[in-house]
């Protein structure tokens, strides 16, 4: 725990809270930048699931033949935009999303070193634990 000399005011405290917000929020946008311009990419993982060969349904097929006699229906799906802009907007929210993804490490790490000062030694250890466990 800290001493006395270590004490902040809440003000000091939540000058040390904004400064780790504003790094955690300028990360996840740079991310976000970075996916946007690769949006090609990320759209086909995120699309994948859409054609009628993804390896699940492969294997639900699969599954399906040993069950019935009957052949699967074939497997279609159409994307439309239902909006003027939708379509920008989709790939904004998508790039954000991966950029909080990518950027999660850095962002829990900042969220990390903000609160452990306040945690005892044996509370820092597990606290580690858990978030590498979840990660792992």
């Amino acid at each position: 725990m800290a001493t006395d000399a270590d004490r902040q005011s809440f003000w000091d405290h939540f000058d040390v809270l904004r400064a780790t917000v504003v790094r955690s929020l300028l990360v996840a946008v740079g991310f976000g930048v970075a996916a946007f311009c690769f949006k090609e990419e990320l759209f086909a993982v995120i699309l994948a699931p859409k054609d009628a060969d993804f390896v699940t349904y492969r294997l639900l097929y699969a599954f399906s033949g040993l069950v019935t006699e009957a052949d699967a229906p074939d497997f279609l799906v159409k994307l439309i935009n239902t909006g003027l802009a939708e379509q920008f907007i989709i790939h904004m929210k998508a790039a954000l999303c991966a950029g909080i993804l990518c950027a999660s490490p850095y962002i829990l790490y900042q969220l990390f070193r903000f609160v452990s000062p306040a945690l005892y030694a044996n509370e820092r250890k597990y606290v580690v634990r858990v978030v590498g466990g979840g990660y792992g």
